[in-house]
């Protein structure tokens, strides 16, 4: 059989075209790949910073937190002794008179005053007076019940708030009870201080409705 020339001569283009067609599919593959590459890295360094970016707002976020605390902690605390301050004493005595009333129950208000802390100060400076109102601060809060309230008012007067008595009489015991706690000497700046207290007391509902009004009826405990 013949053979004819123009009909091989056909089929070299074609296989041509295919080899051509294999190089640029090839050619494509590398540039997909290193296209994909780039765009991987690119998103590797986006979320690097995203990283850094919510790192750096959680920082600022609890920096802020603590802040808050303690713009909390100086609207309704005594900066020197972290008590409450009259605010928050307020805020729990008007919790208390709230419970008394629904239980019939009393609510003792007593106002502490350090005898001769004015002498205390002039004798020996302030920072032993702070001192001084620091400690007694400690042992106020160490001698009445999780659910009193310690409070200072401001320079050497105290508040403790008792809510849900059954009688005078207790408020009355506890008052000697704190009154004999406070006669232990104190040892401020290596020096041994003693110092007595007077306690006035006042009681809801009989001596009135407020904590301002309990606060001129009060009467002052005689020592036991």
């Amino acid at each position: 059989m013949a053979v004819h020339p123009r009909r091989l001569d056909a089929d070299r283009p074609s296989r041509a075209s295919h080899g051509a067609a294999e190089d640029l599919s090839s050619g494509t593959g590398v540039a997909t790949a290193a296209q994909l590459s780039f765009e991987l890295a690119a998103a590797r360094q986006q979320l690097d910073e995203v990283l850094k970016r919510g790192a750096a707002l959680e920082r600022q976020a609890i920096h802020l937190e603590r802040a808050l605390s303690k713009a909390r902690e100086f609207v309704y605390r005594d900066e020197l002794t972290g008590l409450p301050n009259r605010r928050l004493l307020s805020d729990h005595y008007d919790h208390a008179v709230a419970r008394a009333a629904r239980q019939a129950a009393h609510v003792a208000v007593l106002f502490l005053d350090l005898d001769g802390f004015k002498h205390i100060n002039d004798t020996f400076g302030h920072a032993c007076g702070d001192a001084l109102l620091q400690q007694v601060a400690a042992r106020l809060s160490a001698c009445v019940r999780a659910s009193d309230t310690v409070s200072r008012l401001g320079g050497d007067e105290f508040v403790v708030l008792l809510p849900e008595l059954e009688s005078h009489e207790r408020a009355v015991t506890a008052a000697a009870n704190i009154r004999a706690r406070l006669a232990i000497p104190y040892r401020v700046v290596d020096r041994l201080i003693a110092i007595t207290v007077s306690i006035g007391m006042a009681v809801y509902p009989g001596d009135g409705e407020t904590l301002g009004e309990l606060m001129k009826r009060r009467t002052l405990v005689r020592a036991r």
